[in-house]
């Protein structure tokens, strides 16, 4: 992990701060539907599930689903996104096993108006049940394989990492994924995910992201009863190492003292008696 370093000398300092902070997030859907031919015209947002594949009636479904993001700061950097989602049924007769694919969505729509032709009240897709690459991507970001009803995850890769870093950056292009059978046109393969009206059986995200440390700023202190004196501000959930060297071209830093981890922001004050000779400083955090 980067250093967060802080270097003074006398009453005269500079720093320089690169260190980052690791953060998971796991987040429940902000939207989840459906678009199926079986209701044509019928928006599916509130149901306790969502499909894709195709019923015994030549009926094609695909799944919808959206994570809100703002919690994640927009100057992150992603490293690590995952989605969890619980298959609560499969059609009967479905093969011994069926992929599902995970594609960026390129178009807004809402859980309370997308249908198998529109996207938003009034507003169509390119293609009634959505197509790329006008609507979602050519590419995929992430399949599954589905073999039974149970928990799937599709793990993290540097497309999934990719589509979120681009939603925590632009937020006004997060638009979420569309999950699409590639056994869809095939009779009696609909796979049925738990939505978030359905407890205990909702997608969800998982995302590990790392956030810059904001730099800080060294403010030297008078001398107090012989001891050099400076302070700076010290983040939440930090741990800070507070170290001096006698000279720069030296190696051999020595602990001073540790702080933190901090339940709330802290301006830290730092204190050591003076010596004879010049004294450097070093503030870093893992």
């Amino acid at each position: 992990m980067k250093k967060f370093r802080l270097l003074c000398c006398g009453l005269a300092g500079y720093c320089h701060a690169d260190a980052v902070l690791a953060n998971v997030l796991t987040l429940g859907t902000s939207q989840d539907s459906m678009v199926t031919e079986q209701f044509l015209a019928t928006p599916q947002g509130t149901n306790i599930y969502m499909i894709a594949g195709t019923n015994g009636q030549d009926e094609d479904s695909r799944s919808l689903l959206a994570f809100n993001l703002t919690a994640i700061p927009s100057n992150a950097v992603v490293s690590s996104a995952a989605l969890t989602v619980k298959v609560v049924k499969l059609a009967p007769g479905f093969p011994s096993s069926g992929t599902m694919d995970l594609r960026r969505l390129l178009v807004a729509w809402s859980d309370g108006a997308a249908t198998w032709t529109n996207r938003l009240t009034s507003i169509r897709w390119s293609t009634n049940g959505a197509a790329a690459p006008v609507d979602f991507t050519n590419s995929i970001t992430q399949s599954i394989t589905v073999t039974a009803q149970t928990t799937y995850t599709f793990v993290s890769n540097s497309n999934m990492v990719a589509d979120v870093q681009r939603w925590v950056n632009n937020p006004a292009s997060n638009f979420g994924w569309i999950i699409i059978s590639e056994l869809q046109g095939t009779l009696f393969t609909e796979c049925k995910f738990g939505t978030r009206e359905n407890s205990g059986n909702e997608p969800s995200l998982t995302v590990q992201f790392t956030v810059p440390a904001t730099p800080p700023a060294l403010t030297p202190l008078s001398i107090l009863t012989n001891r050099f004196r400076f302070s700076f501000l010290a983040e939440t959930n930090r741990v800070y190492t507070v170290e001096y060297l006698g000279t720069l071209t030296g190696s051999n830093w020595t602990s001073l003292t540790n702080l933190g981890p901090l339940t709330i922001a802290t301006n830290v004050v730092v204190s050591d008696p003076l010596t004879a000779s010049n004294r450097f400083y070093r503030v870093s955090t893992p």
